[in-house]
């Protein structure tokens, strides 16, 4: 009786690992990349130096340092950060969205339905369908600047207000209080945070540091994808 016993037992244990090593190829193919590294200067991807070339999925880390900056093609999008930045990708049906945890991020596509930018205070994307250029900055963990600089960029608030933002216009939002200006009243007269807009003059210290490390990626991405095979 033992020996049959140990035979069964020893045959379903064998089954469950064949099926188990059967299944790890689909496992792994079911998850595609989300975007891929197009230049990378003092950058890293999770722990490790972000290279030419490497695909990032959903959750990855990305990181640059103070003196840092990385460009991803995410499908027919191009994704920029800046020095001192952190930020995820995360798939959203038919689009991907790039979570800014600090730091600029920018970017630009001709598929805005396709990309977002996602933050603390709420979700940034291209309006009408047309093509886009924007960036975000994050302040702090409670304020955020953000500039079109090609195409109009709407931005829906965590409490669903909506603004849109101009090409050419820089504004900085700000959550605020209920009993702060700005603040969204709720249906019952109960206050809600929501988003203080202030739209900003664009001083030479800022066009001469992040407004212009941004045209300089803005061209890379445009030159690169001048020619179609360099953006399959």
């Amino acid at each position: 009786m033992r020996p049959i016993v140990l035979s069964t037992a020893r045959a379903c244990l064998v089954a469950f690992l064949s099926i188990g090593l059967m299944n790890l190829p689909v496992m792994a193919a079911s998850e595609k990349p989300l975007g891929m590294v197009v230049t990378a200067a003092n950058a890293r991807l999770d722990n490790a130096k972000a290279a030419i070339g490497a695909d990032v999925y959903s959750g990855d880390t990305l990181s640059t340092d103070q003196d840092g900056s990385l460009r991803l093609k995410v499908g027919l999008s191009q994704v920029y950060m800046l020095s001192s930045s952190s930020a995820t990708l995360e798939p959203l049906g038919s689009k991907v969205r790039a979570n800014v945890e600090r730091g600029s991020l920018g970017f630009s596509t001709t598929a805005p339905d396709q990309i977002e930018i996602g933050t603390p205070l709420g979700v940034i994307r291209g309006a009408n369908g047309q093509r886009v250029f924007g960036q975000v900055a994050m302040l702090d963990a409670s304020s955020m600047r953000i500039s079109a600089y090609e195409g109009t960029l709407v931005v829906e608030a965590s409490n669903g207000e909506m603004k849109m933002i101009e090409q050419g216009q820089t504004y900085e939002a700000t959550l605020v209080a209920n009993s702060e200006p700005g603040g969204a009243q709720g249906p019952s007269g109960v206050g809600r945070p929501g988003i203080n807009w202030k739209r900003v003059v664009v001083v030479a210290a800022f066009v001469g540091g992040a407004a212009t490390a941004a045209a300089i990626l803005w061209h890379e991405a445009t030159e690169s994808c001048t020619v179609p095979s360099n953006c399959d």
